[in-house]
């Protein structure tokens, strides 16, 4: 088996081991995709460690053997792991979720970040919301957008780069706006605002949008400088917002939404494939780890479909 490791600070490679043995209640899974998420690729720039490490927690592919009669070998997976960026692993087996046969192996790859944002979704009262802010549409802003268009909400995006205010404009958003475009009668005027850019500077504003009692959803994922962010809490106490999380750490709940985002793409209400712009395959994924993408790139999919068998071995 082939696998991405974080080896030391800012450095990764591709490593190959023996595969190991098959212990009870686990399956080995032929990876097929495996999504390049933002988290990773911060973490292996901040250097933290521990080394060496595995990292990839967005993978599809199939069952080659398993020692659970529930999930049998052939079985088609979305794998809920840390250890994705591989040609093969080996997980348990209530850590899968069986995909419909209408459901891609692109699509499900990407029902873990399309999850996340279900579940953020639903933390938010919308019933009587006449329309909903989000600031940034990257990967999860768009999708976050489009799960909100289906549901008939009216959707203002703000986004600084171009190609993403155009996705946006193709995926529903009512309307879409750089940041220099954000006029004073906006401040402190939408009861509904979604974080989704996971800078400081995104947070700064989407809080800067939210009105007296009403409330700021964070779904961008904050790592840069360790972090750490300087709020203005005498605003926020001033305007009693109501602050959420819009993440979950409790598998079940992400399994259970998994399960829901790939049947949203298997009937074709959301395909998180089409937001994929730049697929790699495992020997240029150090590549991608070490910057060499475009800023306005919006979602990177490693694709182990031809990694040649002897070197899965």
């Amino acid at each position: 088996m082939r696998y991405l490791a974080e080896v030391a600070p800012q450095t990764v490679r591709v490593a190959q081991s023996a595969a190991p043995a098959l212990p009870d209640g686990h399956v080995r899974v032929q990876v097929a995709f495996a999504g390049v998420c933002h988290s990773d690729t911060a973490r292996v720039k901040q250097g933290r460690g521990p080394f060496p490490a595995r990292i990839g927690h967005e993978v599809s592919g199939t069952v080659t053997e398993s020692t659970d009669p529930a999930v049998p070998a052939g079985a088609r997976v979305v794998a809920y792991v840390e250890d994705g960026y591989a040609t093969e692993l080996i997980v348990p087996a209530w850590r899968t979720v069986p995909l419909h046969p209408d459901c891609s192996f692109e699509d499900a790859a990407l029902a873990e970040p399309l999850a996340c944002v279900i579940g953020g979704i639903e933390m938010l009262d919308l019933a009587h919301e006449p329309e909903v802010v989000i600031v940034g549409a990257g990967f999860m802003g768009l999708m976050a957008l489009r799960l909100l268009v289906a549901g008939g909400h009216r959707v203002v995006v703000i986004e600084p780069r171009e190609v993403a205010r155009e996705l946006a404009v193709k995926w529903g958003a009512e309307r879409v706006l750089a940041p220099d475009d954000v006029t004073p009668d906006m401040m402190q005027a939408s009861s509904v605002v979604v974080e989704a850019t996971g800078a400081a500077g995104g947070l700064q504003l989407a809080s800067d949008l939210t009105k007296i009692a009403g409330t700021l959803g964070v779904m961008g994922y904050h790592q840069s400088n360790g972090g750490k962010r300087t709020i203005d809490m005498e605003s926020w106490n001033y305007r009693a917002l109501k602050v959420l999380s819009l993440h979950h750490r409790d598998p079940h709940d992400v399994l259970r939404w998994i399960d829901r985002a790939q049947r949203l793409s298997a009937h074709g209400f959301l395909r998180p494939s089409e937001l994929v712009d730049t697929t790699v395959t495992l020997d240029e994924l150090p590549a991608v780890f070490a910057g060499e993408t475009s800023y306005s790139a919006i979602k990177t999919l490693l694709d182990v479909t031809g990694e040649p068998a002897e070197r899965g071995a």
